[in-house]
């Protein structure tokens, strides 16, 4: 019995790897350009892809991290399924990510190791998303937002997407997903603010050309 459930939870994660491998396959985005040697992508049409893979968010095996909820949401907005693209981007910032982290907790009972008598602290090692996971989500998510006609959840993560670092205005003004929010005032306000000269303009807000 416990070998037929070894080889049962094998086929498993099998399956779940060569789904994410073939979703990345096909998935052609934008590279946002980044230290590590894991590169994160940022949704972009991609009218030259060759490929197609249909499927629904239920399809597909859970992700379990953030850049499988990525690989996910990218493949579902190539396939025009918008709101369940912006699911797995939601759900991903929730997941794993790539930056080490500890999370510390009060204890509800003991005494604490540096004197006192609410307790001590406990620790835990965390994987968190890292400043350019937090880009690639909230730009991922303005770009569905924007296709549901979501304007104002659209402009706000985009804004997010500005205030963690992306500052690629070109390919923002140059993405046809975007283009829903380009008409509003919120988003020439926007662009004024952070697109200044290529550096971050603290009065955008309060005075328009």
């Amino acid at each position: 019995m416990n070998s037929r459930k070894r080889s049962s939870t094998l086929r498993t994660r099998l399956g779940r790897w060569l789904v994410v491998a073939l979703m990345a396959a096909a998935c052609h985005g934008y590279t946002i350009p980044r230290t590590s040697s894991t590169p994160k992508l940022t949704y972009r049409a991609a009218e030259t892809a060759t490929t197609s893979i249909q499927m629904t968010y239920e399809d597909t095996p859970d992700p379990t991290t953030f850049r499988e909820a990525e690989i996910l949401g990218l493949r579902l907005m190539q396939e025009g399924n918008f709101e369940e693209a912006l699911i797995a981007f939601q759900k991903g910032m929730k997941l794993p990510g790539s930056r080490p982290d500890v999370l510390r907790t009060k204890s509800l009972s003991g005494p604490s190791p540096v004197g006192g008598a609410f307790g001590g602290t406990e620790s835990q090692s965390v994987m968190t998303l890292d400043d350019f996971e937090l880009q690639a989500a909230h730009y991922n998510m303005a770009c569905a937002h924007a296709r549901l006609g979501n304007l104002d959840e659209s402009i706000m993560n985009l804004e997010q997407a500005f205030k963690n670092g992306f500052d690629n205005y070109s390919t923002v003004r140059g993405d046809p997903d975007l283009d829903p929010i380009k008409n509003q005032p919120d988003f020439d306000t926007l662009m004024e603010t952070y697109d200044n000269k290529g550096g971050f303009n603290p009065f955008g807000f309060f005075s328009k050309k």
